[in-house]
C-alpha cells in the first residue's frame, strides 16, 4: 500500500474523528445519522469489490448482511462474547456461506447471476421469518445488553460512532490495498474480459469466488456493527431487497469501481434521505420524500453515468484547461 494512502485515510478519520463530536456534542440523532453513512459506507465498499472491481453483479447482498447481523445479536446474547470477536466471527460466517454459494451462482453470467443472488437472498428471508428457534421469526433479537470492545465498553451512540469509523477506515485501507496487489489487477482483468483473462491462464472462478468471500465477509461485517448499533434486528432490517438496493445505489451513484465512490456516495445519499425527512411540507405525505430522492437519483445516473467521483474528476480537468495546467486523460484508466 501507497504510504500516501495511508497518511490520507488515516488524517482524514482524525479529522472526523475530532469534527464530529464538536459539531454533534451530545445529540443522539446526529450520531445515528454519521454511524449509518459509516455503515453504508462499509456495505458499499463490499459490494464495490465484487461488483466493482469484478464485475459481478449482485442484486441480494443483503443476505450478507442479515447472516452477520443475526450471527452477531446470537453470539452476544448467548454466549456473551467480546464485540471483536463477536464481529469478526459474524464476517467470517457470512464469508463462508458465500463459498458454496459462488460454486452454484458462477455457473451464471450477466443478469441471471444477479437474478441468483436475488433469489438466495429472498430463500434467506423466508427462512429468517419462519426459523423461530434461531431468529424469533418477525419479533426479531433484542440485544439484551451493552458490549465491550477488546474490553472497551460500547453502550451510547457516540462510542458506537468511533467504533464505525475504525471499522471503516480499516474496510477502505483494506481494499485499497489489496487493488493495487497482483489480486486486485486479476479481479480488474477478470472484469474488463472474463474470456481473455481465462485464455491467459487466470484462474477465473477461483478469483470470483475469492472476491464473493471478501464482499460477504465485509458486509457481514458491516451487518453485524448494523445490528448492534440498532440493539434490534429482525427479517425485514436484515434480508430485503431494497438494502440491496442500497449498496448499489450508493456505489453507482459516487462511482463504481472507485474507492472514494461508496463513501461520497453514502455521504449524499443518507445526508439526502434524512434532510428530505426533515423538512416540514413533506412530512403531510411521509412517503412523497421517496419520490423526491427516486427524482434525483435517477437524474443523477442520467446526468452522471460515471457517478460523482468520474464528475468531479472532469470538472477538475476542465479546470486545469482553463488555467492552461497540463493534465493526465483518466477516461481509459483502471478506477482504483
Amino acid at each position: 500500500m501507497k504510504t500516501k494512502t495511508a497518511v490520507i485515510a488515516l488524517v482524514s478519520a482524525l479529522a472526523i474523528g475530532l469534527i464530529v463530536p464538536f459539531i454533534g456534542a451530545q445529540n443522539a440523532y446526529f450520531y445515528t445519522v454519521c454511524s449509518y453513512i459509516l455503515v453504508w459506507i462499509i456495505l458499499g465498499q463490499a459490494w464495490n469489490l465484487l461488483g466493482g472491481f469484478t464485475g459481478q453483479i449482485s442484486f441480494g447482498h443483503a443476505m450478507f448482511l442479515g447472516i452477520g447481523a443475526y450471527a452477531s445479536m446470537i453470539f452476544m446474547n448467548e454466549l456473551n462474547m467480546d464485540m471483536f470477536l463477536s464481529m469478526a466471527l459474524s464476517a467470517l460466517l457470512a464469508g463462508l456461506f458465500s463459498l458454496p454459494l459462488g460454486k452454484l451462482i458462477f455457473r451464471l453470467r450477466g443478469p441471471y447471476l444477479g437474478l441468483g443472488t436475488l433469489a438466495m437472498a429472498e430463500i434467506l428471508l423466508i427462512i429468517a421469518r419462519n426459523w423461530k428457534s434461531v431468529t424469533n421469526g418477525g419479533e426479531g433479537i433484542m440485544l439484551e445488553s451493552g458490549g465491550t470492545f477488546l474490553g472497551i465498553s460500547v453502550s451510547d451512540k457516540q462510542e458506537y460512532f468511533f467504533l464505525g469509523l475504525a471499522l471503516t477506515v480499516l474496510v477502505c485501507l483494506f481494499i485499497s490495498y489489496l487493488m493495487k496487489t497482483k489480486t486486485g489487477y486479476l479481479l480488474i482483468a477478470i472484469r474488463e474480459n472474463e474470456d481473455a483473462a481465462e485464455s491467459m491462464g487466470i484462474h477465473a472462478a477461483r478469483y470470483k469466488s475469492l472476491s464473493l468471500f471478501l464482499s460477504a465477509a465485509i458486509t457481514g461485517l458491516g451487518g453485524s456493527y448494523y445490528g448492534l448499533f440498532n440493539k434490534f434486528i429482525d427479517p425485514e432490517m436484515a434480508f430485503t431487497v431494497h438494502l440491496s438496493a442500497e449498496m448499489i445505489f450508493v456505489t453507482v451513484i459516487g462511482g463504481i469501481g472507485t474507492i472514494a465512490g461508496p463513501i461520497i456516495g453514502s455521504t449524499l445519499l443518507i445526508g439526502l434521505q434524512e434532510y428530505l425527512k426533515g423538512i416540514p411540507a413533506l412530512q403531510t405525505y411521509p412517503s412523497l420524500y421517496l419520490v423526491i430522492y427516486g427524482l434525483m437519483i435517477m437524474a443523477v445516473i442520467v446526468y452522471l453515468p460515471g457517478g460523482m467521483v468520474d464528475g468531479i474528476k472532469k470538472w477538475m480537468t476542465r479546470m486545469k484547461k482553463r488555467r492552461g495546467e497540463p493534465h493526465e486523460l483518466t477516461e481509459n484508466r483502471p478506477h482504483y
